[in-house]
This record gives C-alpha cells, sequence and structure tokens, in this order.
C-alpha cells in the first residue's frame, strides 16, 4: 500500500491508488502527491533558479522568444528595475492570440498580472501546493532572505516528484535506504 497526499489539504490516505475525490475536502483532485514521511521536501527542492525579466514595455512577442528560448512558462516584468507583475504563457494565449492582439505591438504592461505569490525556499512543497490551488495559479516566485532566488511551478514539482520516487526505487532496488 502507498500514502497519498491531497495538495489542496493534504490529506493523507493509503491505498493502491489514489481515489478521484479527496474523502476530506471532496475536492475533485487532478493530482495526488506521494506522502513522504521521512524528510519534509522543500520549495528549494524543486526551485528553477533561472529568472527571466523584462522590462514593463517590451512586447509580448520578446516575452515569447524569451520563453521559448528559455524553455520557461513566464517572464517577471520591471519598471525601473523593479518587480511589477508577471505574464505567463497563458497570459498571452488567453489576452494575445485569444483577442487577436498583434504581440509585436502589445507591451507587457498591458496584459501582466500586478499580483506575484511568492514562497520561501524553506516553504514545505505541500503548502507551496496548497498557496497554488488557493490562488489558482500554476507558479510561485521563491525568495530567500527577502530576494528572488529563483520560480517553482507545478510542472517543475510534479516532474521533481517523479525524479524522486524514481531515484527512492532505484536506491531501494539497489539495497540502499
Amino acid at each position: 500500500m502507498e500514502k497519498w497526499e491531497c495538495y489542496r489539504c493534504s490529506f493523507v490516505i493509503e491505498n493502491e491508488t489514489p481515489p478521484e475525490e479527496c474523502p476530506s475536502c471532496h475536492y475533485s483532485v487532478t493530482f495526488w502527491i506521494g506522502h513522504v514521511d521521512e524528510s519534509q521536501l522543500t520549495v528549494k527542492d524543486f526551485v528553477r533558479s533561472s529568472l527571466l525579466l523584462l522590462e514593463a514595455n517590451s512586447s509580448v512577442m520578446q516575452a515569447a522568444k524569451l520563453m521559448k528560448e528559455n524553455d520557461a512558462g513566464s517572464v517577471l516584468v520591471t519598471i525601473n528595475g523593479k518587480t511589477a507583475g508577471i505574464v505567463t504563457e497563458r497570459d498571452v494565449l488567453y489576452k494575445v492570440a485569444a483577442s487577436d492582439l498583434q504581440a509585436s505591438k502589445t507591451a507587457l504592461k498591458d496584459i501582466m498580472s500586478p499580483t506575484i505569490f511568492s514562497a520561501t525556499a524553506d516553504t514545505p512543497i505541500t503548502e507551496a501546493l496548497r498557496i497554488m490551488a488557493r490562488h489558482h495559479i500554476r507558479r510561485l516566485l521563491v525568495t530567500e532572505n527577502g530576494k528572488p532566488v529563483g520560480m517553482v511551478s507545478q510542472r517543475s514539482i510534479l516532474g521533481g516528484s517523479f525524479r524522486v520516487a524514481k531515484d527512492s526505487e532505484a536506491e531501494d532496488d539497489h539495497g540502499f535506504a
């Protein structure tokens, strides 16, 4: 039997496979986290340390190219060197492409989200996922000592969780604990 943790309310269930609905919060859970008892994983374990920055007057086209070149899903928007917002690939799709705007003539300041949710590097990963679920977002800015150090996304957490599980299985196969 495996232990599964609801990413929304942290309810832990022991079962062969996770249920489609959390018995505690009754949320239709799209993914469960493999419960980790031994060590508490933190945001730092999944952070992507390269931050992409562009000035608010930069075009959406510039942001899209930068995200593509760096295989990233977001760009932090700055005004006079200070972080003022965030533009995600979803913003480009919903606010530019779906509105038939010209990416080369649309400024980031016109489509950015001014609210950037963040977590410290030592935030437990389950808490980071709860923040994302509560605010209906997919990424968090990661800070350490009050300074931005990277981004963490649902995608990086899921990918990292699979890596951690695979590494754990490999250790078990080789007799390591």
